[in-house]
């Protein structure tokens, strides 16, 4: 009887050299992009040149309550009011602002406890102030409404007419406007004079649209 000898063979498949260098070349590849990634992102990260550096200074996000939704109504309807003015050749009036349903000036697209806010329009030669301060806080308490007993000023300042009231931030990109929103953590009267030495607060970010020399006066 002859013995038969089975035998097992196992395929091994040995991967090319050329395919293994394709792989560490990838992911050669992939680790310069995400290098790349991370150095664009230090370059462009928005630069804090004025944030929370001055004593009358604080930043967006300690705004608390509903503060920050009226914030950025106060952000978004700069433009609107530049392009009047450089339109029109005069700051518009609150009243012009309300026909256009232009938030904040328009309470029904707010929050039921920033609706009870009041606003009046104070100008100088060079620069205007929206004031702006919620004036119905019992009556919407009373309706069970949680409203923000805080007041507003957005100033917004022609660079290119000449005087303005300080602080202001000169802006590297020599643009024509420069907005400023200051908050005062009580329902007060409209400031006459210097907002920093009244107890209000200029609401900074991170933005780049705010980096530049903050100007205290004509020394500085």
């Amino acid at each position: 009887m002859s013995n038969t000898v089975t035998q097992e063979c196992k395929e091994v498949i040995v991967a090319p050299l050329a395919a293994r260098r394709e792989v560490v070349g990838l992911s050669l590849v992939i680790c310069g992009i995400f290098l790349l990634i991370g150095l664009r992102h230090v370059q462009i990260a928005p630069k804090e040149d004025v944030v929370a550096k001055k004593s009358y200074q604080m930043k967006d996000i300690r705004l608390q309550n509903q503060a920050p939704v009226l914030y950025r109504s106060l952000l978004g309807a700069v433009d609107s009011i530049t392009w009047t003015y450089e339109t029109v050749g005069s700051w518009p009036k609150i009243a012009d602002l309300q026909n256009e349903s232009l938030p904040p000036f328009v309470g029904e697209f707010l929050p039921a406890g920033l609706r009870g806010f009041s606003w009046e329009m104070h100008q100088g030669a060079t620069w205007v102030d929206y004031y702006g301060a919620n004036t119905k806080v019992a009556q919407q308490e009373k309706q069970g409404a949680d409203p923000l007993e805080n007041s507003f000023v957005l100033r917004i300042i022609d660079l290119q007419a000449g005087k303005y009231p300080y602080p202001y931030v000169q802006n590297t990109q020599k643009e024509r406007f420069t907005a400023q929103i200051w908050m005062n953590h009580q329902v007060v009267d409209y400031p006459k004079g210097f907002l920093a030495e009244r107890g209000w607060k200029w609401v900074v970010s991170g933005n780049s649209a705010m980096s530049g020399q903050v100007i205290e006066s004509s020394g500085t």
